[in-house]
């Protein structure tokens, strides 16, 4: 799957990034907004038959765009979320903790 197969909306009053394809939910981010600058991550939910596509990178992509645009850092609590950043250091300037590094 490649990322222009899918579409991104924020949705449940701007607390959700969803993953759309050809009008199918395949996955989403949850996050909170903390003060001005800051985004938690709590959840990431991708669906069964999308695993393994990078639906979840692609997630991260977007959320981090996002975050940059709103002059934000990312806190992460989600581990399988955590686990992508560690695997990217091109995402360390977005992070607001470093772990597992």
């Amino acid at each position: 799957m490649d990322i222009n197969d899918i579409s991104f909306q924020i949705t449940d009053n701007g607390c959700r990034l969803c993953a759309m394809c050809h009008g199918k939910q395949i996955g989403s981010i949850f996050f909170v907004k903390i003060g001005a600058d800051k985004l938690m991550i709590s959840e990431a939910a991708i669906e069964s038959e999308y695993s393994g596509e990078n639906v979840e990178l692609y997630l991260i992509q977007q959320i981090i765009k996002i975050a940059r645009e709103q002059h934000r850092k990312i806190i992460s609590i989600c581990p399988q979320i955590s686990n992508i950043f560690n695997q990217h250091p091109e995402f360390d300037d977005i992070r607001l903790l470093h772990q597992g590094r």
